[in-house]
């Protein structure tokens, strides 16, 4: 949870310091424990530390050597491996930064492929009068930035970038457009024209001339032989223990915790990482007592039940979606896509009220696992008849779907060729693309932007093979994007979060295993299932339900915010992007109790009114 700043002048001038003291004044939340900042020649770079490992405690702030400067807002975790393969020494210790310099310098650009972990970091290579750029894999820790002419300026928040003046006000009406269709394929765009996102998995150089980018890892890869079913299991299980066990590395007086859902994700990581800990195990989880649907009490307590847990538990029914709104708008400096953020807003700030200073989160263990489910029409186009029926027939029947469901979902849709889906959507919705995805965008700025030939381009329909379709919903924007976010709201609270699914070597394995692990015996996402069944209660890891927070969104969103809810929309200035009469009666449907995409027409459309009327202050 540290910050990081920098400025290269790429006229050739030296660094104004004042501008390293506000770009690192605007995230001193993320500096509790030192802050620093230092030039050389045309680069000066800062950051603001949080210690949130054992060895963080023996490094500089910044780091400098006679070759380079570096900041990194960074958790190495494959350390044992790279000291083995690199010229690095203890002094007392090898920290993290010890293993990037060392690593930079023995493999260059391409030095992120060997490093595993989460991780934003520039170094400043004297030498070569250029800085380099690095951002983790999946996107988990954030890096803006700024090129001109003149300069090139970055920050882990977008604060710094505008306040500093390195960025104007000026907006992105592509970026807003694709907020407002709930798009996030774009993993370099942000709000604002001038300032960009690193993209998770890239690295970038930065000299006078250039800024040139590349990308150093993908998920694709040869399928993994294992040759039995056991090792297949034993491997997964090892790999998720890994990523579980370096997530706890932190200091002896550091306070980590967990957050429990009750769902598969979040339960094996609270049960893996209490079987790995001393004492009661903290967790922190949203209970729901007068929303039923939405509650998870009875899978949480089944956790509670098989391990020493210190149980916290926030009362969902109590918050509502626009009661922290403008404090996480403030934070975040833009619209965000996920509606559920004021319930992770509500567990960082009991987390902190705990002294919990770093949290594991479940978050990614959908997309990294998949649910497999399109094994089924890849047992179609492979003509094995019999394993598809018995796989159909066991996957409705444990998940409460007629077959008519099952087959329409998980082989129609896959199969279908665009003509036929064009005409079900003309039979049984509309064949309008942003139709789809919004009824409240103003028409005249759809059509400036081209926005349904965009929208028809950027959403994919199921795929007929599971790997394939694994690769659609694999970490990408979205989840880049939401890790953004929660990385923020969280650092205004001291808290750092770790996604254990957002291990490389874990996600590289589930996505290469073959499909039958991934969907077998009608079970979606089989191979965790069974991986873990030593430690995760059977009435959670056979459980086939989910609780709905969309629920408890809409209804508290509906009896706490319709007021301000309406008045929301009612702001001046409104956002020209929207058709205000048909965001007024999309909210008035909405209060009378319609939820139809009411994300699209009346979540989105609140925020981006909400915004709107305060970025100036």
């Amino acid at each position: 949870m540290s910050g990081i700043v920098g400025i290269v002048c790429r006229d050739g001038s030296s660094v104004d310091p004042s501008s390293l003291d506000i770009l690192l004044r605007d995230i001193d939340h993320r500096g509790p424990d030192d802050a620093g900042w230092l030039s050389r020649g045309p680069c000066g770079i800062g950051q603001q530390r949080s210690i949130t490992t054992p060895e963080a405690a023996h490094e500089a702030t910044p780091e400098s050597t006679d070759e380079y400067l570096l900041t990194a807002d960074a958790r190495i975790d494959n350390r044992s491996e790279l000291v083995g393969q690199l010229d690095v020494e203890a002094d007392p210790v090898v920290t993290d930064a010890d293993l990037i310099l060392a690593a930079y310098d023995e493999w260059g650009h391409y030095c992120p492929k060997h490093l595993v972990g989460a991780y934003a970091f520039a170094i400043w290579d004297s030498s070569a009068q250029q800085l380099y750029c690095a951002r983790d894999h999946a996107g988990v820790k954030p890096f803006y930035y700024v090129t001109t002419e003149e300069t090139f300026a970055f920050a882990s928040e977008l604060h710094p970038l505008l306040d500093c003046g390195f960025a104007s006000t000026d907006l992105d009406e592509v970026a807003i457009a694709d907020y407002l269709v709930g798009s996030c394929h774009d993993t370099t765009q942000t709000i604002y024209r001038d300032i960009r996102r690193l993209a998770p998995a890239h690295w970038a150089v930065i000299d006078t001339d250039s800024l040139e980018t590349g990308q150093y890892w993908s998920l694709d890869g040869p399928t993994i032989e294992l040759g039995s079913e056991e090792a297949y299991l034993s491997e997964f299980e090892r790999r998720f223990e890994a990523a579980v066990r370096t997530r706890l590395r932190t200091p002896s007086n550091t306070g980590i915790g967990s957050l429990l859902s009750g769902g598969l994700d979040s339960s094996s990581i609270t049960c893996t990482a209490a079987r790995l800990s001393d004492g009661p195990f903290p967790t922190f989880s949203l209970g729901f007592d007068d929303i039923p649907a939405a509650d998870e009490g009875e899978f949480i307590d089944a956790v509670r039940e098989s391990f020493d847990l210190d149980s916290h538990v926030v009362h969902g029914e109590t918050l509502s979606p626009m009661g922290p709104l403008d404090a996480m708008l403030d934070r975040v400096a833009a619209p965000f896509v996920a509606n559920n953020a004021y319930l992770h807003w509500a567990l960082y700030r009991a987390a902190d009220d705990a002294g919990t200073s770093v949290l594991l989160d479940g978050f990614g263990g959908d997309q990294t696992v998949s649910h497999g489910t399109s094994r089924l029409s890849e047992l179609v186009l492979d003509a094995r008849p019999l394993t598809f029926t018995r796989e159909l027939a066991t996957h409705a029947s444990r998940f409460d779907l007629s077959l008519h469901e099952a087959l329409f979902r998980y082989v129609a849709i896959p199969l279908a060729p665009d003509p036929v889906r064009h005409a079900w959507r003309r039979c049984f919705s509309t064949s309008d693309p942003l139709e789809r995805r919004s009824s409240v965008v103003d028409e005249a700025f759809a059509q400036r932007l081209d926005l349904r030939t965009r929208v028809a381009t950027l959403f994919s329909p199921r795929q007929p093979t599971a790997r394939a379709d694994h690769r659609r919903v694999a970490p990408g924007g979205l989840e880049a994007h939401n890790c953004e976010i929660a990385d923020t709201f969280a650092a205004s609270y001291g808290i750092e979060p770790r996604y254990p699914f957002f291990d490389r070597r874990l996600m590289e394995f589930c996505f290469r295993v073959p499909s039958d692990l991934k969907f077998r015996d009608g079970w979606r996402r089989w191979i965790l299932r069974n991986a873990l069944s030593d430690r995760l209660p059977d009435r959670v890891r056979n459980r086939t339900t989910k609780g709905n927070l969309g629920t408890a969104f809409y209804q508290t969103l509906r009896n706490k915010n319709g007021d301000a809810l309406r008045e929301t929309v009612d702001s001046e200035p409104f956002p020209p992007w929207l058709d205000q009469s048909a965001v007024h009666a999309h909210v008035e449907q909405f209060l009378d109790g319609d939820d139809s995409n009411a994300l699209a027409n009346v979540w989105r459309p609140a925020v981006l009114c909400r915004w709107y009327e305060r970025r100036d202050r």
